[in-house]
């Protein structure tokens, strides 16, 4: 095993604090050399801003070090000649863009976790526009279907994008995981084979499986968003491979790996 990837939320932070022992395990990542990169979800922020926050909580990495679905996505749109764009993302990514709304001929959608800002019109406006330009992409920025925010589970973009997909009877392009598009932009970065990476998310499904579908190696934390039975095999039979209690474990299943 050579590399790690690391989920932020629910992984090495959770509800605005860095989870227990999260700091020191980065440290001895780094202490030790491995390559590792950040994936996230999070599309209500840009990449400078969750670096900030990151550290601030003492977890000390470079912007480089993350990845997320406006970086994958803007990769995306130039490889595809893309020009005419409409964001439906927070404002807080817009710039991660070097695209203006396009309405109403477009040659993309592209859609970001609005959370309250998910409004029957807005959606309505997105449908109208994937019925109006059916060449149009629809690009998802992930599909994870909730978070655990301050209050309590919260619906995130996942569910939307599928709403979208059966009214327009479009399927999406998706810019984060489980995409195995993404887990690869993470493996070229690192220069490593999906065989000598390990992925640690609280995402049974978004995280772990959907980077053991890429030959990823899956460890499951017991943190954030993981609920009991989520460690159980699914009905097709699959399951993480490893399950930890926190990341602070990290270190010794790293050395039983080697």
């Amino acid at each position: 095993m050579r590399a790690i990837l690391f989920d932020i939320d629910g992984v090495l932070l959770q509800n605005g604090s860095a989870i227990d022992g999260a700091a020191a395990t980065l440290s001895w990542v780094q202490r030790h050399a491995i390559p590792f990169r950040l994936l996230t979800n999070t599309t209500s922020r840009n990449r400078a801003s969750i670096c900030a926050g990151l550290n601030r909580h003492g977890l000390q990495v470079s912007e480089t070090d993350i990845i997320t679905p406006p970086v994958a996505a803007r990769q995306w749109l130039q490889q595809q000649q893309c020009d005419r764009v409409e964001l439906l993302v927070p404002e807080g990514i817009r710039g991660e863009f070097a695209v203006s709304d396009a309405s109403p001929a477009v040659d993309a959608i592209v859609v970001g976790d609005l959370g309250a800002g998910f409004t029957f019109e807005r959606l309505n406006s997105a449908f109208r526009l994937l019925m109006d330009n059916p060449q149009a992409a629809l690009v998802a920025l992930g599909m994870t279907r909730y978070f655990v925010g301050s209050d309590g589970l919260q619906l995130d973009v996942g569910p939307f994008i599928k709403a979208l997909e059966y009214a327009s009877g479009r399927q999406a392009q998706v810019m984060g995981k489980p995409a195995a598009a993404f887990f690869r932009l993470a493996l070229d970065e690192l220069g490593v084979s999906a065989d000598q990476t390990l992925m640690i998310g609280d995402d049974w499904l978004g995280d772990v499986l959907g980077a053991q579908a890429c030959g990823i190696h899956g460890c499951l934390v017991r943190t954030g968003k993981y609920r009991k039975g989520d460690e159980l095999a699914d009905a097709d039979g699959l399951a993480a491979q490893y399950v930890l209690d926190s990341v602070a474990d990290l270190p010794a299943l790293w050395a039983r790996l080697q």
